[in-house]
């Protein structure tokens, strides 16, 4: 638990102060805590919450359907879904891959193939959030200091909060952007 929902949890179970109080005099405090994202795998109790989110029409061709993705994750090794939550409900989806080095690109590697977030839910800092804690949370291997990520060159939404974190563009791999960037997010 972070420091700052830990201070929450402290204020309302303690009653030190109202709920009220914390909404109209603390909002930074209380929109903090609203924001508590929570990345768990996909599972058989939630894959269907997955599969049913949704992005925006306009935003359809720059993802892949998570009904796929977790296809993909079905038969192919090293793919790892995620859901994410923001207080107890599925807003998003994420997975990540490995690629061991092959003639195709000669460096072992990790990506992050999926982001999104389902288009209720978007334009409220959760994607960025959910980044952020991939970043500073999964690490796989100590020896790894890089993950790539690919991006449609027509999303600029996607290329912008890349490139918020430090991502830099390296080159192209079927028609997408790569990018390339560290795990530790601040």
């Amino acid at each position: 638990m972070t420091k700052l929902k830990r201070l929450w949890v402290s204020i309302i179970s303690n009653n030190r102060v109202s709920y009220k109080y914390c909404f109209s005099v603390q909002p930074k405090l209380f929109k903090e805590v609203m924001r508590m994202i929570e990345l768990k795998p996909v599972t058989k109790h939630n894959y269907m919450t997955v599969v049913d989110l949704k992005v925006h029409p306009h935003q359809e061709d720059f993802i892949a359907s998570n009904w796929l993705s977790l296809l993909e994750a079905s038969y192919e090794e090293d793919k790892y879904p995620f859901a994410i939550y923001q207080e107890g409900t599925v807003v998003g989806f994420l997975m990540c891959s490995y690629y061991p080095a092959d003639d195709a690109y000669p460096i072992d590697s990790w990506w992050l193939e999926r982001l999104m977030i389902d288009k209720a839910h978007q334009k409220k800092g959760i994607g960025k959030e959910a980044l952020k804690r991939f970043l500073n949370e999964f690490k796989p291997d100590e020896n790894v200091s890089e993950i790539r990520i690919g991006a449609d060159p027509k999303n600029e939404w996607a290329i912008k909060l890349y490139e918020s974190f430090g991502f830099k563009q390296e080159g192209m791999v079927e028609d997408e952007n790569v990018y390339v960037g560290d795990w530790k997010a601040e």
